[in-house]
């Protein structure tokens, strides 16, 4: 595999392309599309303080939140490349309260979901933000149905997700592999920089926001402390990180080996974070990777949405791991 290193992210989705000879080349077209969509934002974001886009627009999203400039930049962006792209019937965006469509003439073969700015409330403090988006074949050849986007996670036909930090990195997967793609900022081109990833067995990172203990429910702390309890005086075996942006939290655990746990609390019901923008598309990439995700009893890929916005707990990481952490909420439930 390390001699496919170098090979852009076009000619990666064409060899696999050629693995299926029913293919149209639509899902070819979309992701590098999505590629497409994401050096745009990405050329934003590196010039957000520069033409003051960052800080907010005023306006407040179906979530409730504040909507940043560069939030709606992002959305507008990724919305226009994959309207024109033909291979899209419909889209459904975190920040939007009905499902996008696209009119039937340009209507391809496709529905996507994706959150377009993942992590946007650390964007003033230059913190790594992203693009996470989820890909799911249309069920009507003619008809946009919004139950599309209400199937299980297992359903995807393709995920990723686009980090904008020190550099601009494509994470996808078609089911086969997980694949690492890094933006060249001279020739503008993806190019594959850590081909079939595989989340590491071991867990050396432990990802949660702890100031939200007072609201979780009973199985986490014992969780916690026996994460911790497997340091000791000579050798530290876990360290904590947390960032605060899911997506830049997940890839440091898919590069490093790590879990990270959002889970329900007192305040939020069910849980925080949205299934169908945020959940699915990593469990996907993670499962995919050896890993494995869960809401803390069920996996992450055997849920359906009933909404749009449905949220849910997380337990990501390790499969070894997030197994350990089920046993947790057996115990104390």
């Amino acid at each position: 595999m390390s001699s496919n290193i170098g090979t852009t992210l076009t000619q990666h989705v064409l060899r696999r392309q050629k693995d299926h000879p029913e293919a149209t080349g639509q899902l070819t077209a979309l992701l590098t599309q999505m590629g497409v969509a994401a050096k745009l934002v990405a050329a934003k974001v590196r010039r957000a303080g520069l033409i003051e886009i960052w800080g907010e627009t005023g306006e407040v999203n179906v979530q409730g939140e504040t909507v940043k400039k560069l939030d709606r930049i992002a959305q507008d962006t990724i919305v226009g490349v994959l309207r024109r792209s033909g291979t899209v019937a419909a889209m459904a965006s975190e920040e939007e309260h009905e499902v996008i469509e696209v009119p039937l003439d340009f209507a391809g073969d496709y529905v996507v979901a994706f959150d377009p700015l993942d992590g946007s409330s650390n964007i003033d403090a230059n913190v790594s933000i992203g693009t996470i988006f989820s890909v799911y074949k249309r069920t009507h050849p003619t008809e946009i149905v919004r139950g599309d986007f209400f199937r299980k996670g297992a359903e995807q036909v393709a995920a990723g997700y686009i980090i904008y930090g020190s550099s601009t990195v494509l994470v996808y997967t078609d089911g086969s592999t997980v694949d690492v793609f890094t933006l060249d900022p001279a020739s503008g081109e993806y190019f594959l920089s850590r081909p079939n990833i595989r989340m590491p067995e071991t867990t050396s990172v432990l990802s949660i926001n702890e100031c939200n203990e007072p609201y979780w429910p009973a199985w986490v702390r014992p969780y916690i402390d026996s994460v911790k309890s497997r340091n000791d005086l000579d050798k530290r075996r876990v360290s904590s990180r947390h960032i605060g942006s899911l997506v830049a939290d997940f890839h440091r655990n898919l590069v490093y080996g790590g879990i990270f746990l959002y889970p329900p609390d007192a305040r939020k019901g069910e849980g925080k974070l949205r299934l169908i923008y945020e959940c699915h598309p990593l469990a996907k990439i993670a499962e995919v990777a050896g890993g494995a995700a869960t809401d803390g009893r069920r996996p992450i890929l055997d849920l359906a949405a009933a909404g749009l916005h449905d949220r849910v707990g997380l337990v990501i990481g390790p499969r070894a791991e997030v197994e350990l952490v089920s046993t947790f909420v057996e115990k104390y439930s």
